[in-house]
């Protein structure tokens, strides 16, 4: 079997493969938008841009089985991690959220919540608190979520934006009167997601 790639002919100028920034990438420069979970936004304090894998498909042959290129990406989930406020304020937000989507008591909590990044819309449903009416849909508990990494003079270099995201899993929450320094409690969250996309700024 004799491979049909072939090498590029001819000679390329060693200037032109010099790379043009020469700065690396530090891992605490960033910020995050939270559209529907403003409280929380300002607590996060780690943020993983997710990985990405391209399948692949086999190609059989009477001698091995070529592997040629996928046509699906698989984006694992987005997760973050942010400090719970003395409140509690930022854990309650992302939990009634999802109490929102998953309803665990009733079928009136799904979808009841409205949403603190744009106002009210003429909406048909009554809300379970104040019984106002409001427009139900499905996609009010989707949101995009904006990951900007700064560079070391904190300006804004690239935007990560995962496209309609909502929030799968939160972890628990330790206590612990063993600790001898002061441990501030950090919860870790999920987020399900469409796709992402990567904008240089």
């Amino acid at each position: 079997m004799v491979s049909t790639s072939n090498v590029t002919k001819g000679s390329v100028s060693s200037v032109h493969r010099q790379p043009v920034v020469l700065d690396y990438a530090q891992s605490n420069q960033f910020k995050i938008f939270l559209p529907i979970f403003p409280t929380t936004e300002y607590f996060v304090v780690r943020a993983t841009i997710p990985s990405v894998d391209l399948g692949q498909a086999s190609q059989p042959t009477p001698l091995i089985d070529m592997p040629i290129v996928g046509d699906k990406l698989t984006y694992s989930p987005f997760s973050l991690t942010f400090l719970v406020d003395e409140k509690y304020n930022n854990y309650i937000e992302i939990y009634n959220w999802m109490k929102n989507i998953g309803f665990p008591s009733n079928h009136r909590q799904f979808n009841s919540l409205e949403r603190p990044d744009f106002s009210n819309r003429g909406k048909k449903a009554a809300n379970t608190v104040t019984g106002e009416l409001y427009e139900t849909s499905d996609r009010d508990l989707y949101t995009d979520i904006h990951l900007t990494i700064l560079s070391s003079k904190n300006n804004p270099i690239v935007k990560c934006t995962m496209y309609e995201g909502f929030p799968i899993s939160m972890s628990s929450l330790d206590y612990s009167q063993q600790e001898s320094d002061t441990d501030y409690v950090r919860c870790d969250v999920s987020f399900a997601y469409s796709w992402f996309d990567m904008e240089v700024l």
